[in-house]
């Protein structure tokens, strides 16, 4: 139901008013994508699972009213319609519906609580996005709100939960951001959807109530720029509590990541280390512990079987080196490579491996830009097993390409 009506509004948005035809835009983009081998994480616009992709979109522009429509083929999850949306923007305000990818941290790679890992929920959202105007503070100290409302679907728990997210920007100047993050999962398969189980979901405890049903994961994020002048180095972080004590976040994972920027190499180079780490401990009154992240009595945390948050999964470990090289006005160079801890508590319901593995991978890739055309080219090598991913250890090739016209 929900493609059909979104479809219709689309068609809808391309075929209205056409006295706006001089403010109106319309732009189309083919994506081919190619990998030989399952692999973890998220390359070439494609999933684990995507070995072979074929993905079309068309972007339509008309005054306050703006709309993509994306068409999706992959080998794994078939024909979808992931990535695309209609919103109208009015002021501060955007106001939309649709499947959009959200990567919600200041790392570029992965998030704790929202990431690329999973396909997009489908969902209702509204942003809001301002400067403060304070004469206290510097004239681009800015703020942002995302709110949002979706379903999750393919769990193991309970298959139609719906996942409402909001996430706080703040930046009081332009080196310094902070953010503020929460999900909640909650009705699905005989719980509430009521006023009063919305309200816990956005506001209260939920760990004593009638809504106790309801899982949170809620925390914080910050990130901090120190420039010299062509050469920049940035510190971020994140902390996601998988449970709540008192209304606020307990039960910690974190993300720490350090990126380097140097404009004035010959081939100027962008260099980030990241740490990832989804192990919690239990709390001095027994609570949480090995395997909780990402897992709930009543909800998993996935989508499509998949997390939603690091690609990683619970209890697990991550180490990454990643760099960005500009060759030439055409070329671009890009590497990556991670040491890996997967289900260090060898838990045989963990999603991604029956046991412990330990490991790397990497990844090589070269891109090529020319005017609208872009052509990449990647080499993935992984040295661990995660039998119920299909990932095995093995080289592999990635190859993409992408027109807009």
């Amino acid at each position: 139901m929900f493609k059909l009506v979104f479809f219709i509004l689309v068609i809808f948005s391309f075929n209205s008013h056409s006295i706006f035809a001089q403010n109106q835009t319309i732009n189309n983009k083919i994506n081919l994508v190619f990998n030989s081998i399952n692999f973890l994480g998220t390359h070439n616009h494609s999933r684990s699972h995507n070995k072979g992709m074929v993905n079309y979109n068309v972007k339509y522009h008309l005054k306050n009213l703006s709309s993509k429509l994306t068409f999706n083929y992959d080998d794994y999850n078939k024909f979808t319609f992931d990535g695309s949306y209609l919103q109208y923007n009015k002021g501060i305000a955007t106001i939309g519906v649709g499947s959009i990818n959200r990567l919600w941290s200041f790392s570029d790679n992965t998030s704790l609580i929202l990431s690329h890992n999973a396909r997009p929920t489908k969902s209702i959202y509204l942003n809001l996005k301002n400067r403060f105007g304070y004469d206290w503070l510097p004239a681009k100290a800015n703020w942002s709100l995302e709110v949002f409302n979706g379903i999750t679907e393919g769990s193991y728990k309970n298959s139609k939960s719906m996942l409402i997210g909001a996430r706080a920007i703040l930046s009081p100047n332009e080196r310094l951001n902070l953010e503020l993050v929460q999900t909640s999962q909650w009705g699905g398969s005989d719980y509430s959807t009521g006023l009063s189980s919305l309200n816990a979901a956005l506001f209260t405890d939920t760990n004593e109530s009638a809504n106790a049903n309801i899982n949170k994961m809620a925390g914080f994020g910050i990130s901090y720029l120190i420039p010299h002048d062509n050469v920049a180095l940035r510190i971020y972080g994140q902390m996601i509590g998988e449970d709540e004590a008192g209304n606020l976040p307990s039960c910690f994972s974190y993300m720490a990541g350090l990126e380097w920027s140097n404009t004035k190499l010959k081939y100027p180079t962008t260099l980030t280390i990241e740490s990832v780490n989804t192990r919690i401990k239990k709390t001095t009154n027994g609570n949480c512990g090995a395997n909780t992240m990402y897992n709930n009595g009543i909800y998993d945390y996935t989508h499509y079987g998949t997390s939603m948050g690091a690609e990683i999964d619970s209890q697990g470990t991550s180490l990454g080196i990643f760099g960005k090289s500009q060759i030439s006005e055409k070329i671009n160079i890009e590497y990556l490579t991670k040491v890996l801890v997967i289900n260090e508590k060898d838990w045989p319901d963990h999603r991604l491996s029956s046991n412990r593995q330990e490991g790397s991978k990497s990844l090589l890739g070269v891109s090529w830009k020319r005017n609208a055309i872009t052509l990449k080219s990647n080499i993935y090598f992984q040295d661990f097993i995660l039998d119920k991913a299909k990932i095995n250890s093995k080289y592999g090739v990635g190859i993409s390409s992408s027109i807009i016209f």
